[in-house]
């Protein structure tokens, strides 16, 4: 399992110059799309992530279908 933190950010608004938090959580690769984008203090999640990578499956998949 490989672990990813996930934070709120704070970052200054381009066109407005004001200081905006996000809503939810990010990774840093997420807050990366934000200019300058800090973490802020003491809103960390860590998260558990699976590196398999699994096929993407619908429901019925492998069951005999009903004709």
């Amino acid at each position: 399992m490989k672990h990813i933190e996930y934070w709120r950010w704070r970052y200054r608004d381009p066109k407005s110059g004001r200081i905006c938090r996000t809503m939810y959580v990010l990774s840093e690769e997420e807050a990366a799309k934000f200019p300058e984008a800090e973490r802020i203090p003491s809103t960390m999640i860590l998260r558990e992530v699976d590196e398999m990578d699994f096929a993407d499956t619908l429901p019925g998949v492998g069951y005999p279908h009903a004709d």
